[in-house]
């Protein structure tokens, strides 16, 4: 599991931390949160706004994922 974790915020050599997988994460977690948050105090939640926001999330870190240079491997 520790491995799992770990894949997940380091880049292809899983030894350099990526900034961007890291922001990208705590964006989704945050993202989630504050929707969460939204619907537990009975707000009004539009599901249509928060999809087009979370895909644009998702796309965004896709896009910056792919556009990175990956530390070159040893």
């Amino acid at each position: 599991m520790k491995n799992f974790f770990k894949n997940l915020i380091t880049e292809p050599d899983n030894k350099t931390f990526c900034p961007v997988r890291i922001l990208a994460i705590l964006g989704i977690l945050e993202y989630l949160v504050i929707a969460a948050l939204n619907y537990h105090q009975h707000a009004t939640f539009d599901l249509q706004n928060f999809g087009l926001g979370f895909s644009g999330l998702i796309g965004g870190v896709g896009l910056a994922l792919g556009m990175k240079k990956d530390t070159p491997k040893d």
